[in-house]
């Protein structure tokens, strides 16, 4: 029996336990564990093939650990018990991920018809998160083909949110964005984390992103966990020579307080 909060309770928090995944033998993470506390929002970063990714993907189910378990609140994430886990957990990927042959209107509402919402209930939520992510009826009426990448973004993160998980992933949200666009996503992003109060991971490869959205940051290297702590603390005490280095490799982090 799985044991679960209320929706109007706290959020759940996630509790990674000596977690191992490997494919045909690569090792894609290495004896990792960490605790995401309840309503804080996190930031793992680190080189392409880190491990980072895999992480997100683990946490959401998608990836059968190796070794070691995730745990949300109570329960281990699972094969028998990630379908009714999963209406906890919001996901976003690059572009939004959205179904090419339904409108952004049914992207975002799928989950919550399929798990039996009254139209009223679905009308209602879709009024808040269509507030929240700043997209009017006549662009939720669009399909991904005639919204910018931008818009499908917000989708995306309206579809995530749409349930009203505990939980909120995001893997590269921003990185297919063109500059402008990406930092004023960043700007509406950081708002809409801290109005919602809810226990977010973020996979970036932008360390300055990373500090602006985020409480924590978890740096990855070949599958495990080099350094957490903020930009400051990972700039001005830099753990090895890797962290040091991928520090440094980021100039205009000076401008949020690290001094590589």
């Amino acid at each position: 029996m799985l044991k679960l909060k209320s929706r109007s309770g706290n959020v759940t928090p996630i509790g990674v336990q000596r977690l191992t995944v490997r494919y045909s033998g690569l090792v894609a993470l290495d004896d990792v564990s960490i605790q995401f506390e309840t309503g804080r929002s996190y930031a793992v970063v680190g080189q392409s093939g880190c491990g980072k990714s895999t992480l997100l993907r683990a946490i959401c189910g998608l990836v059968e650990p190796t070794a070691g378990q995730i745990r949300l609140g109570d329960n281990v994430v699972s094969s028998k018990t990630i379908s009714q886990l999963r209406q906890y957990i919001g996901y976003v990927i690059q572009e939004g991920g959205l179904f090419p042959h339904m409108n952004a209107w049914q992207n975002v509402t799928l989950m919550a018809r399929h798990v039996g919402w009254s139209k009223s209930a679905v009308e209602q939520r879709v009024n808040e998160l269509s507030e929240i992510a700043q997209l009017t009826s006549d662009q939720l009426g669009r399909y991904p083909s005639e919204l910018s990448g931008g818009q499908r973004q917000r989708v995306g993160l309206m579809r995530a949110l749409m349930l009203d998980p505990d939980v909120l992933l995001m893997d590269e949200p921003l990185g297919a964005l063109d500059p402008i666009i990406r930092r004023r996503l960043q700007d509406d992003l950081k708002q809409i984390i801290g109005r919602l109060k809810k226990t977010v991971i973020l996979v970036t490869h932008d360390l300055s992103e990373a500090a602006w959205l985020s409480d924590q940051i978890i740096l990855m290297s070949e599958g495990r966990i080099v350094q957490c702590g903020t930009l400051a603390e990972i700039g001005t005490q830099p753990a090895s020579q890797f962290v040091r280095d991928f520090v440094r490799a980021q100039r205009p982090l000076e401008l949020h307080g690290a001094q590589p």
